[in-house]
């Protein structure tokens, strides 16, 4: 994430000089934290946002580490061959699972059913937690599919940073001292959002319904 960071930081300071800083109007942090949030909005905007990581499954194992590019999971597929990905396990919470069995910590069985992600995607202790976990393995595995960040220029590359991250934190910059001119930019973050939506979908034209992992 830290060239996307540095990348959209830099041409905001080139449209606001020597106002982010650790005195400036914004703090950096603040802005860094706007960057993130822009990044998730524009990858949702975009349709053009997965991150996909494949886990195989380990007997008697319920925790997996995610990938540290995740924001947010979508989807967990099942593959009881390891590659053909037939069955979505159900999002719950620990209280759910109390609910659906309360042994939970200690069944196991033939197939997961359910997950729940333990600690905020995107931290380096970010797990999902399957249940139920499998007591025999052979080459069984689960895909995770969610919203990933992007960790270099060629992932987002500067077109799109300045065309919809740096609107997207513009507008929310300007809100409280200039609401008309927070909306002009959020009004260029849509519409540069559905001029690149357009042109990274085209690639698809003879397959709408497929989603590419990255940009």
């Amino acid at each position: 994430m830290g060239e996307l960071v540095s990348g959209v930081t830099q041409k905001l300071q080139d449209l606001l000089p020597g106002q982010i800083d650790a005195n400036g109007r914004w703090t950096t942090t603040a802005v860094e934290r706007h960057i993130m949030m822009a990044d998730r909005a524009v990858r949702e905007r975009l349709e053009n946002r997965y991150h996909q990581q494949e886990i195989d499954l380990v007997a008697d194992t319920a925790e997996y580490t995610l990938d540290s590019e995740f924001i947010d999971i979508v989807s967990v597929e099942y593959a009881a061959d390891g590659s053909t990905y037939d069955y979505y396990l159900s999002p719950v919470t620990f209280d759910d699972l109390d609910k659906i069995d309360i042994g939970w910590r200690d069944n196991g069985g033939s197939r997961p059913e359910y997950y729940t992600v333990i600690s905020a995607p995107g931290l380096p202790a970010a797990k999902i937690h399957v249940y139920r976990p499998m007591t025999d393995v052979d080459s069984q595995t689960i895909r995770v599919t969610g919203i990933g960040l992007g960790a270099t220029d060629t992932e987002v590359n500067d077109d799109i940073q300045a065309k919809c991250h740096v609107p997207y934190v513009m507008a929310i910059l300007k809100a409280t001292e200039d609401p008309k001119q927070a909306a002009d930019w959020f009004r260029q973050y849509l519409d540069n959002c559905e001029e690149i939506r357009r042109r990274t979908r085209s690639r698809y034209a003879y397959a709408p319904n497929k989603t590419e992992v990255g940009w």
